[in-house]
């Protein structure tokens, strides 16, 4: 399976700085735009995808709608729990200015908090279960910064840490076959 991770359109918190994780927040303007102008370089370059799928959050899903959309995909957009974002718990609504330096601390841990391995085994397995059901597909998967980058830790925790950026509507592609993952460049 090849499965492109694009990270949701930007939301009012990510224009302000602020810490999403799991609260439910829309897409902005600027979000809306970035999300038709990736949908028309697809277009543009004649990509196509078997599946679109998302995380259950408002922004991803309206992000895939938006492409969906764009692209004539006439099929529903497949509702993918186990790539919401990361919990951050008590870190949610929080200036990333603050908290940030303790998402970035090694094995850093809270009480409610997702942390890098908990959050790495979610995705690795939802990513393996994904491939299995649609195998030899392309699948588009819009998701989250912290999911994408618990993929690539996974793959090369030497090359890629939670501390890379992942811009809105970056678009990160995988491929998986037989269990392994891998990035492609």
């Amino acid at each position: 399976m090849i499965l492109a991770m694009v990270r949701h359109g930007q939301t009012y918190y990510n224009a302000a700085g602020i810490v999403q994780g799991r609260v439910n927040i829309p897409l902005n303007q600027t979000g809306k735009k970035q999300s038709r102008d990736l949908a028309n370089i697809f277009t543009n370059q004649e990509i196509q995808f078997d599946l679109i799928a998302s995380s259950p959050l408002s922004r991803a899903l309206e992000t895939a709608f938006i492409i969906s959309k764009k692209m004539r995909y006439n099929q529903p957009i497949r509702v993918e729990h186990q790539f919401v974002e990361r919990d951050f718990f008590h870190l949610d609504e929080l200036p990333v200015g603050d908290a940030m330096p303790l998402v970035r601390q090694k094995n850093y841990k809270f009480d409610g908090y997702e942390d890098d391995q908990l959050l790495i085994n979610r995705v690795v397995s939802a990513a393996l279960k994904l491939a299995d059901a649609y195998e030899n597909k392309k699948v588009l998967l819009v998701t989250h910064s912290h999911v994408i980058k618990a993929l690539r830790v996974y793959i090369d925790p030497k090359k890629y840490a939670f501390t890379d950026l992942v811009n809105n509507t970056d678009v990160i592609y995988f491929e998986i076959i037989d269990k392994q993952i891998r990035i492609v460049e």
